[in-house]
């Protein structure tokens, strides 16, 4: 159900120093298989893995996660000590391939003896990786991937701290039909495990509802710049309603071409939209476009945890966090709690703390995760009016 309003709960203020790092350290012991260091002044050292796609296609989002992160350590590092805790995170970049992801998951595992690992961003890679994983009994926690059958049952060490398509599918399913009354929706997916699955339980969705029809089901490669042949077909079909189930750089360019073509339609994305970046992108041609978010700054009634977050990130870089920042920052929050509670680098012990967080206050909201690992979530429906998004509807899980 759609409502106006949001509660929240204060932020639970975390206390480790920290260290950031891209290697291992010295002075390691061996505890519960991940390893435990001894910072200069006797503190231990709990070694985290972030594998994040810092170059190629989606890097901005991997350096957007990577900024949330960092966030987190900068501050718990100015709170100083408690428990004779510090956090070591050791980042390593996938580029957005899974055979990248693969091996740097083998790398933080085997070499640098990591007690968890942040990451990946996209679905393809955080499946390759859950594989290791999940056989090397190393917590695994994405703050990105979307795909429903990432925190599938039967993995315990897999857990996700974002919506999947499971769950934002549905509300862009049941907002199109019953607010917009869309009767003849169009598709096009980027054809990845993301993209598809998204598009899937939408048209699944409508087609439930009862009340419209997904009237075309088109498909493109992440890279691809044409997109009028696919948009040719969907205008033939003369739809009021166009649904892009993929990511801001080629989101954008479809927006644009499909304002070209003339296609009269109200346009709606995933929340892969909620980004400055494709506003940036896209232009005017952004302008009306309605998507799924978990997170905007400034709008604290919803997020009334964020406001720390936001200054603070506002204070280093001059702009706004989008949802991928803040995405990162309650990841590490959530890696952060849970190295205070288990003491240290046991890897079990490590995945119990995550089990055991009940409505752990963050900054998109309390969370808790269900007993396939996966994270509670808030919703909200935006819409970009004069170049800005704005929040017309939540829904909670």
């Amino acid at each position: 159900m759609l409502k106006k309003k949001a509660k929240g709960l204060a932020m639970l203020s975390l206390l480790l120093s920290v260290v950031v790092s891209g290697c291992g350290g010295t002075n390691t012991t061996e505890v519960g298989a991940g390893e435990q260091s001894t910072g200069e002044n006797g503190s231990k050292v709990v070694k985290i893995g972030a594998v994040l796609p810092l170059t190629g296609v989606t890097a901005y989002y991997g350096t957007q996660i990577k900024q949330g992160i960092d966030l987190v350590l900068e501050e718990l590092e100015t709170q100083g000590g408690m428990e004779g805790l510090k956090i070591e995170v050791i980042y390593e970049d996938d580029k957005g391939i899974p055979a990248e992801a693969v091996n740097s998951t083998q790398k933080l595992i085997t070499q640098d003896k990591v007690t968890a690992i942040i990451g990946p961003h996209s679905s393809s890679n955080t499946l390759a990786m859950r594989d290791i994983t999940e056989r090397e009994k190393v917590v695994q926690m994405t703050p990105a991937a979307g795909a429903d059958n990432v925190t599938e049952p039967g993995h315990p060490y897999m857990f996700r701290y974002t919506l999947y398509n499971g769950q934002q599918a549905p509300v862009l399913a049941k907002f199109a039909t019953e607010e917009l009354q869309l009767k003849n929706i169009a598709v096009i997916a980027e054809n990845t495990d993301f993209g598809r699955t998204a598009a899937e339980i939408f048209e699944k969705e409508v087609k439930d509802i009862g009340t419209s029809q997904v009237v075309s089901m088109e498909y493109y490669k992440p890279g691809d710049k044409d997109f009028y042949p696919q948009l040719t077909k969907m205008k033939n079909l003369s739809p009021d309603g166009v649904l892009i189930s993929g990511t801001i750089t080629e989101a954008a360019q479809i927006v644009k071409q499909i304002r070209d073509l003339g296609i009269e339609a109200k346009i709606m994305g995933t929340a892969a939209l909620a980004n400055d970046k494709f506003v940036e992108l896209a232009g005017t041609a952004a302008e009306g476009v309605i998507h799924i978010g978990t997170f905007e700054p400034e709008a604290y009634d919803y997020f009334p945890d964020s406001k720390n977050m936001v200054e603070r990130y506002k204070a280093k870089y001059g702009i706004n966090p989008d949802m991928q920042v803040a995405n990162g920052y309650g990841a590490m929050q959530i890696f952060a709690e849970a190295a205070k509670n288990s003491g240290g680098g046991d890897r079990e012990k490590f995945r119990e703390a995550m089990v055991a967080l009940k409505e752990f206050p963050v900054v998109t909201g309390p969370v808790t995760f269900n007993e396939n690992g996966q994270a509670n979530q808030k919703l909200v429906i935006e819409k970009i009016e004069n170049g800005k998004r704005v929040i017309i509807g939540e829904h909670k899980y």
